[in-house]
C-alpha cells in the first residue's frame, strides 16, 4: 500500500481512538500490518510477541464469554502483568487521574454518574465495536527486557495503522481477563495477556475519536549532556 505520511506524521497524528466506524478491515491488510510490525527490534532477537487477532463472529464470540464471566466476576480474572503498581506514587497518579478526567469530560460523563461510568468502561470489552481485536500475549518464562520489547512491537503496529488510515486504542483492560481468553481460544496458560489493541477506521464524527490527551515538554522526562 503506498502513502505519503512520514513517520513523524504517524507519531504526531496517532492517539487512541474509542469510535470506529463499521468498515471492514481486509485479512490482507491485517496481515500486512503484522508481517511489518515482526521487523521490530528485540534484545537478542528474541521476538518475544504472540498475537490473536480476532473479527467478525470470533470477536463477539470473545466478548460475549468476557461479558457472561462479568456478570458473577466483575472484577475478571487474576491479571498476568499489574496494569498499576500498588499505592502508585507522584507524579504519575496525578497525570492517570487527569486522563481519566479529560476523557471523561469529553464525553460529558460527569464524575458522580456512575452507571455511565460503568457503560463507557464496558465499551472496553467489545474492543470499542472496532472491527478488529489484537490480543497480545507473551511467553510466562520470559523477563521484564522482553516486556520493552513487547512494547516496541506494539507501538509499531499503531504506527503502521496509522500510516494506512486506520485507528488504535491500546488497551491494558484485556490483561484482567486472561483466564477467559486462554479458555475461549484453548491458549495455552504459558501466554500471559499483555495487553489488547482496537483496530478498525475511525468514526470522526464522534467526540470518542477525537481526544487528545496533554504531553510532557522535552525538559520534564529527558536530560542531555555533552551538547
Amino acid at each position: 500500500m503506498t502513502t505519503t505520511m512520514s513517520v513523524t506524521e504517524a507519531v504526531q497524528a496517532r492517539r487512541s481512538v474509542r469510535a470506529f466506524t463499521d468498515q471492514p478491515v481486509s485479512r490482507e491488510m491485517v496481515e500486512e500490518i503484522l508481517t511489518l510490525a515482526g521487523n521490530a527490534p528485540s534484545g537478542s532477537n528474541i521476538q518475544p510477541w504472540k498475537v490473536c487477532a480476532l473479527s467478525g463472529a470470533e470477536k463477539e464470540r470473545f466478548s460475549q464469554a468476557v461479558f457472561a464471566k462479568a456478570a458473577t466476576s466483575p472484577a475478571g480474572d487474576p491479571p498476568d502483568v499489574r496494569m498499576y503498581p500498588e499505592g502508585m506514587g507522584e507524579p504519575w497518579r496525578e497525570r492517570r487521574a487527569v486522563c481519566g478526567e479529560i476523557m471523561y469530560e469529553a464525553l460529558g460523563i460527569g464524575r458522580e454518574d456512575k452507571t455511565a461510568r460503568m457503560i463507557q468502561g464496558g465499551k472496553n470489552l467489545t474492543f470499542f465495536d472496532a472491527p478488529v481485536g489484537l490480543v497480545i500475549t507473551m511467553d510466562r518464562s520470559l523477563a521484564e527486557l522482553q516486556i520493552l520489547d513487547m512494547g516496541i512491537f506494539v507501538q509499531t503496529i499503531m504506527l503502521l495503522a496509522q500510516e494506512r488510515g486506520l485507528a488504535t486504542c491500546p488497551q491494558a483492560a484485556w490483561s484482567m481477563w486472561s483466564d477467559t481468553f486462554r479458555e475461549a481460544f484453548d491458549v495455552s496458560d504459558n501466554e500471559m495477556v499483555m495487553m489488547g489493541i482496537s483496530l478498525g477506521f475511525p468514526n470522526n464524527d464522534e467526540v470518542a475519536a477525537n481526544i487528545v490527551q496533554p504531553r510532557l515538554p522535552l525538559q520534564e522526562y529527558a536530560s542531555l549532556h555533552g551538547f
